[in-house]
């Protein structure tokens, strides 16, 4: 037991002063950054990914030089579960918080004592060093990554990859890797790990062999360090080709890798054991997001939504099989993944033999799923979560979303993504960018919007005019509301998480009063303030969804005085850290969806309402006889 553990009585009081579980031997531990970021991530990847068993690794252990302490291990793994001395050890794991760079020496010192020990690894939370230990000088030398239980360091079987447990950090890890060893600008290392990505998402499609081509052998790494071409590199290049030829809508046929062979190694071999098809929706969503915005840092306000919130809004407006959808800002395509998942298990509620069940599921994707992003790299971004996600990867392209529509009919047929016109879509989910600091000033543009004109409130009858002078800059999220309204059909429904301001300012009366008119408000959902600040933003913001409908059946139902559904989530799932919260029961004891108590964070359920906020919207619907 920690020092210190024994004063608290319950898990929550020892949570709350900053303990957590470590992985192994679930016994609360500090938390201190290089265990929280490091120590219990690496953990519970040695044993989700790696295949190590759990009584097989030991936390903290002891290493004696001779008579002399030289510190405890933060990881090691042993051979075999038979021998759990200082002899038997096979792997030593040094952690330390992210701003640390130091500790290989360290790592280095453990290991030369250890007579059966082969590999060493170095973790901060975002950057890895994987090192093998010789019996002859030099000692000890670089590898892309270490073996799984049983296995060499040879090419992967394409039926053991493991879904990833936690991406960001190896995201993180491959990134830092690219921006520190190639000399390029932070945009050519987005494009750069981007291909990398595509070639292992086509070797993950290809079913002709069981053996992946997308990896790194023990012997390749050692030629490419020596500057020798090998195989490696031919293989790379092979798959590349093949990325190219189906993707041509991302890439251009002269377009190549340019990363040094060493370089592309060292990426490769850190993915080459996962099955990104596979890894979990959120654990993908987080990584590409972090992955993203380390390059964006929402320059125009943008910011992406957390996986809670595109829930909601996809549950809650119930997008159907014969729906088109859009996102006119998709970013990374989170809202686009979702979305195409959500009627994907309803379609395969209805077709139940598997051919017939994949032909109906692409084609609803390749027919019914349009997105766009100004930022030509995110468009990129959300293509690839697409083609992960089993394609619909066409309707994705790069546009400004508020230029005049004959513009961006052009641009998307261009592209391959038809049908995005005035009044096509059935159903929009977008988080647009936000602020004053991204304001539109363009004239062409302000001029096309009623809201890119200035407004007057009517002191007689209480209503805002609109004023034929134009506004010196609008911000973005105002001009997605109308431009939303506009690609809608009628009686098409849509989501826009929108800032606060937009819902209570008083100098935007005006902007209430435009969409009271313009469209039935179905739902208004407040947002907690932790909501965006793990993802880069502060605002407070809701969630409006609205009906486009004929200006006749919007007369008769404002004589009613309709009903709007108001929701307030107050538990959003996880802290500004972005950390799960766990639910408990009275005594403080973490617990599952049946209330039973578990020890691992991942084992309970999440303590948040928003699936409370969905299903009340649910029973408003019926209640109030709702078609949406």
């Amino acid at each position: 037991m920690v020092k210190g553990v024994k004063k608290y009585k319950t898990a929550e009081e020892l949570e709350t002063a900053g303990y957590i579980r470590d992985y192994i031997t679930n016994e609360y531990i500090p938390g201190k950054p290089e265990n929280i970021e490091a120590k219990v991530v690496f953990e519970e990847r040695l044993h989700k990914e790696y295949g190590y068993d759990l009584n097989q690794m030991h936390p903290e252990f002891k290493i004696q030089k001779g008579s002399a302490l030289i510190g405890p291990a933060d990881i090691v793994v042993f051979h075999d579960v038979k021998d759990k001395t200082q002899d038997n050890i096979y792997i030593v794991v040094e952690c330390k918080r992210k701003d640390r760079s130091d500790g290989i020496q360290q790592l280095k010192t453990y290991l030369a004592p250890l007579p059966s020990a082969r590999y060493g690894i170095w973790f901060n939370g975002v950057e890895t060093v994987y090192i093998k230990k010789l019996d002859k000088a030099p000692y000890f030398k670089p590898i892309p990554n270490i073996p799984k239980k049983g296995e060499t360091l040879e090419l992967p079987k394409k039926s053991e990859l493991k879904p990833a447990t936690e991406l960001k950090s190896v995201f993180e890890t491959c990134h830092n890797y690219i921006y520190a060893n190639e000399g390029l600008l932070k945009e050519k290392v987005f494009n750069e790990a981007l291909k990398i990505l595509f070639l292992k998402i086509v070797d993950e499609k290809d079913y002709s062999s069981p053996i992946a081509r997308f990896g790194i052998t023990e012997e390749e790494n050692d030629l490419l360090l020596e500057g020798k071409g090998n195989s490696f590199i031919s293989r790379m290049e092979e798959l590349f080709s093949e990325v190219k030829k189906r993707y041509g809508d991302v890439f251009t046929s002269d377009e190549r890798i340019n990363l040094k062979p060493v370089t592309l190694g060292f990426v490769v071999g850190q993915l080459m054991y996962f099955d990104l098809r596979k890894t979990p929706a959120d654990v993908k969503g987080t990584a590409f997001q972090t992955f993203v915005y380390a390059h964006q840092r929402g320059e125009r306000g943008e910011f992406f939504t957390p996986e809670p919130i595109v829930r909601l809004m996809v549950e809650m407006l119930n997008p159907k099989s014969n729906e088109i959808v859009f996102d006119p800002a998709c970013g990374s395509g989170g809202f686009l993944v979702a979305a195409m998942k959500h009627v994907w298990k309803q379609i395969e509620k209805v077709v139940k033999e598997p051919g017939e069940l994949r032909d109906a599921q692409l084609s609803y994707a390749i027919d019914k799923i349009r997105g766009m992003d100004f930022n030509p790299d995110l468009a990129r971004v959300s293509k690839m979560r697409m083609v992960l996600e089993d394609d619909g990867h066409t309707g994705v392209f790069s546009s400004n979303a508020l230029d005049d529509f004959e513009i961006i009919s052009r641009t998307a047929h261009e592209m391959g993504a038809t049908k995005v016109i005035k009044g096509r879509f059935d159903f929009i989910l977008t988080n647009p960018p936000f602020g004053t600091k991204g304001k539109v000033t363009n004239r062409e543009i302000l001029k096309n919007f009623e809201l890119g004109h200035k407004w007057k409130p009517n002191k007689e009858t209480g209503q805002w005019e609109k004023e034929s002078k134009l506004f010196d800059g609008q911000v973005p999220d105002i001009l997605f509301i109308e431009r939303c309204l506009d690609y809608l059909d009628v009686r098409g429904r849509m989501g826009i998480v929108i800032p606060d301001g937009d819902l209570t300012n008083s100098t935007l009366g005006y902007l209430r009063q435009w969409i009271r008119n313009k469209a039935r408000i179905l739902a208004v959902v407040s947002l907690p303030q932790e909501t965006f600040i793990p993802h880069g933003a502060g605002v407070k913001a809701s969630v409006l969804f609205l009906q486009k409908l004929l200006p006749k059946e919007l007369a008769k139902l404002k004589e009613t005085d309709y009903p709007v559904f108001m929701g307030i989530i107050e538990k959003i799932g996880y802290d500004v850290r972005g950390k799960k919260i766990c639910r408990r029961n009275e005594r403080g004891e973490m617990i599952n969806d049946k209330g039973e108590v578990v020890h691992k964070p991942e084992d309970a359920a999440t303590d948040e309402d928003v699936s409370d906020v969905i299903e009340a919207f649910k029973e408003f619907k019926k209640r109030h006889k709702l078609g949406v």
